[in-house]
């Protein structure tokens, strides 16, 4: 059975590790099923060259503009302008990010990181843009913000995704109340990550969206190689396993929710 098609949400084919081989990346995703892909650029400097490769791609390929919690020490009211300029110039850009907490390994101040995600979230909110939300060890904080800056849940589609989402089930529960969806990458299938599992049993199928965050976290059969989009189909086996439905219908029900956020039909 021909599966339909899957969306890759989260991949960094910008990334100079693919300098090589962009093209076959795109290739070997096609011939997996992954028929739609959406770069992230989270630093200024990427975004043109986000754009550039959504460009070139106008039926497989979208981008999204962003400030990582690791730059968040750059965002001044200047970044705002030159984000909505970038966005009213570029149909391919789609959505806010990566911009979000990371308490992890983020080397800018904590309340910096707030001040800056808080001021990027509320502008996308108010431009009706989708977020894409990174959090590490950051949960604690982030799901309040989220309750504050977006109080009355979703309005016409999701308010954005929580990418690679490591919380708890009832962070899951959370977020996904808020109007966000969960973004399912290679952790969900690495062998200890029940509570990750139980987390995405608890949020169901209708809040969540396939990533791969290539050329990081590759799922458990390539661990310690290089990720790409063609991955996808082994998260997606792993969630079936968890949602106790078909490959088939993860991909259908995924790949809805892709198109809603992204607001690409």
């Amino acid at each position: 059975m021909t599966l339909p098609p899957f969306v890759d949400t989260h991949a960094h084919l910008g990334d100079p590790q693919f300098d090589a081989d962009r093209d076959a990346v795109f290739a070997r995703a096609e011939a997996a099923g992954v028929r739609r892909v959406v770069e992230i650029a989270d630093h200024p400097d990427e975004w043109d060259r986000a754009i550039a490769i959504a460009r070139a791609r106008p039926g497989s390929a979208r981008c999204t503009l962003g400030l990582h919690p690791y730059y968040a020490d750059l965002f001044d009211e200047r970044f705002l302008l030159k984000l909505r300029a970038a966005l009213d110039a570029a149909p391919e850009a789609v959505g806010i990010g990566e911009i979000g907490l990371d308490y992890a390994k983020a080397e800018v101040a904590h309340d910096v990181q707030r001040r800056a995600f808080a001021a990027v979230a509320a502008a996308g909110r108010d431009w009706g843009v989708p977020l894409v939300i990174h959090c590490r060890d950051a949960y604690q904080d982030l799901v309040p913000m989220l309750r504050e800056l977006f109080p009355a849940g979703p309005r016409s589609g999701p308010w954005g995704v929580i990418h690679c989402f490591t919380g708890t089930p009832e962070d899951a529960e959370a977020c996904a109340s808020l109007g966000f969806l969960l973004g399912a990458d290679g952790p969900v299938t690495y062998k200890k990550n029940d509570a990750l599992r139980e987390a995405f049993r608890r949020a169901g199928p209708g809040a969540a969206v396939l990533e791969t965050d290539s050329p990081y976290l590759p799922p458990q059969s390539s661990r310690g190689k290089r990720n790409e989009p063609s991955a996808i189909r082994e998260i997606a086996e792993r969630l079936a396993e968890v949602w106790g439905l078909t490959v088939e219908e993860v991909a259908r029900r995924t790949s809805a929710n892709a198109a809603a956020l992204y607001r690409w039909p």
